[in-house]
C-alpha cells in the first residue's frame, strides 16, 4: 500500500502543476495533507464542469479558495462559480469568501450571494481610466 505514496504525490505535484503552481509551490502544498486532498478535491469538481484543463487563473482562485476557505461544506458551492468564471477576481473570491463566512446557514441566498460578489459584473479599462479623470478633474484645483 504505502508504494502507491510516491505515485499518488506524483500525479499530485503534476495536478497542481497542471493548474499554474511552481513545482515548488505544489511540493509545499503536498505537505499539509488536509490542504492538498482539498485542492484535489477542487481541481477535480473543476475538471468535471470545464472539461480537462483548469488555465491558470482558475487554478490560483482554486487555491486561494482552498487555502483560505474556513468551511469545507462551501468548497463545491464556490468551485461551482469559479469553473464557470462567474468569480475571475481575488476581489470576487474575498467577497464570496467574506460573504460565505458571515452567511453560515443553508441554503445560500445565490441572488444575494452574487450582488454581493459582483457575479456578471465587468470594468473595462476605459471605465477606470475615465472614472480616475472624474476624480483628478473634480479636484485639480486642490492638487495644484
Amino acid at each position: 500500500r504505502s508504494s502507491d505514496l510516491p505515485s499518488m504525490a506524483a500525479d499530485s505535484v503534476a495536478l497542481f502543476t497542471a493548474i499554474g503552481l511552481s513545482e515548488q509551490k505544489a511540493q509545499e502544498t503536498l505537505k499539509n495533507e488536509a490542504l492538498s486532498s482539498l485542492l484535489r478535491d477542487a481541481v477535480t469538481q473543476a475538471q468535471g464542469l470545464l472539461g480537462s484543463t483548469v488555465d491558470k487563473v482558475t487554478g490560483t482562485l482554486l487555491y486561494n479558495v482552498v487555502a483560505r476557505l474556513k468551511d469545507p461544506k462551501r468548497l463545491g458551492f464556490l468551485v461551482g462559480y469559479i469553473a464557470s468564471k462567474k468569480i475571475t477576481t481575488d476581489l470576487q473570491l474575498n467577497a464570496a469568501l467574506d460573504y460565505v463566512k458571515t452567511h453560515p446557514l443553508d441554503p445560500v441566498d445565490t441572488a444575494d450571494f452574487e450582488k454581493e460578489c459582483g457575479v456578471g459584473v465587468t470594468v473595462t479599462p476605459e471605465q477606470i481610466e475615465d472614472a480616475v479623470e472624474e476624480v483628478i478633474n473634480k479636484y485639480k484645483a486642490q492638487l495644484q
